[in-house]
């Protein structure tokens, strides 16, 4: 069996579509013949004599699977990249993904059995997925309140394109450079004004691999992380037994973290006791949300039984709050982590607070879950 055909996914940011690095690497094809699958737009398909060729294509989904393990794919790429395979009529595929494009659900359609029990990526598997990034207003697009899409679109990829670098001051480039590695140190950076600049530019340092991909975002909450700075990186865990003070801690969040770029873990505040929060920062957006029960709420009876469980709840017991936690990771450029740790630790419930537990329920709420009173 031949080896599978190699694909390129290139996708813009917020503030940087990507097109026209989209359109240099699919002319600087460096003797391969390459077939672009773009967007459509009402766009007609066309091919010339040259060997490259532009297919476009309409997002339609299709879920695959049934029950718990059903998964929703890209259905006209599914069908697209199995015909160019099939066909043999390419050396390489470049398939250019729309700025707000679901990129996991791109990436699944080559991982997931169709109907039939095939899988693409027998045929063709992703090498790269490409994030381009634009030089000249990706810092500030980091810090805003719609900096997430940017953030999550940084971290999935294992190549992130600089464009427009020559229009940046040194500084302002260098400051570029240790933002993406903060929130992806495994990707390999390029520019786009690098001489020799092709579609083998773009090859990471290992495969595209979802799974891989989403590991380093869910590790970014994991307790395990320990504070560490390289340059200007800063990456530190907060972890406490106390609860916030839900006014206080609602206040902290709004007032935004210079600096921060991810920030994520699990948190609990004393007007719900009993619920297990979540939170997530991205740049200058944050969401909470409620992400179940403690298991201190759980009647020892009806607790799971096996050696495992047994053994986490031994390890992360407290004789009063049980399994209740702050367990925050954060990570940012230039941040002072003293300073940080001083403004969470404020949130915390005092000493007098701490002694009344029976007023916790009676605290303001300020968050959107579980609002209703206990």
């Amino acid at each position: 069996m031949s080896n599978p055909l190699p694909v390129t996914v290139l996708t813009g940011s917020p503030g940087a579509d990507g097109t026209k690095v989209f359109e240099r690497v699919r002319r600087q094809t460096e003797g391969l013949r390459v077939i672009a699958i773009v967007p459509g737009r009402g766009r007609k398909r066309s091919r010339s004599n040259k060997d490259d060729s532009v297919i476009p294509t309409t997002e339609r989904l299709v879920r695959l699977g049934k029950g718990c393990s059903c998964c929703t794919v890209r259905g006209d790429l599914m069908a697209k990249v199995q015909r160019i395979a099939e066909e043999s009529t390419a050396d390489h595929i470049v398939i250019q993904a729309a700025p707000h494009s679901d990129l996991s659900t791109l990436a699944k359609t080559f991982t997931v059995a169709d109907e039939s029990g095939a899988i693409l990526s027998n045929l063709a598997r992703i090498e790269s997925l490409v994030t381009v990034i634009d030089a000249t207003t990706v810092l500030d697009a980091l810090g805003s309140a719609t900096g997430r899409a940017l953030i999550e679109r940084i971290e999935i990829a294992n190549v992130v394109v600089i464009d427009g670098a020559a229009d940046v001051a040194t500084d302002v480039f260098d400051r570029i450079l240790i933002a993406v590695e903060a929130l992806n140190p495994h990707a390999r950076i390029v520019r786009s004004d690098e001489d020799g600049f092709a579609l083998t530019s773009l090859r990471g340092a290992q495969p595209f691999d979802l799974d891989v991909a989403q590991e380093r975002s869910r590790q970014l909450g994991a307790r395990a992380i320990e504070s560490a700075s390289s340059g200007s990186i800063v990456r530190f865990a907060f972890q406490d037994r106390r609860p916030f003070h839900p006014v206080r801690w609602q206040a902290f969040l709004d007032e935004g973290w210079p600096g921060v770029l991810r920030s994520q873990g699990t948190f609990w505040v004393a007007s719900r006791p009993d619920l297990a929060a979540s939170l997530d920062v991205a740049g200058g957006s944050h969401n909470t949300a409620a992400s179940g029960m403690w298991w201190a709420t759980v009647p020892e009876g009806q607790r799971p039984d096996s050696a495992e469980f047994k053994q986490y709840i031994d390890s992360i017991w407290h004789s009063e709050f049980g399994d209740r936690l702050q367990d925050l990771t954060v990570v940012g450029v230039e941040v002072d982590e003293a300073a940080m740790r001083k403004r969470l630790e404020d949130c915390l419930l005092t000493a007098e607070e701490l002694a009344s537990p029976e007023q916790w329920p009676a605290m303001p709420h300020p968050f959107t879950w579980a609002q209703e009173s206990n």
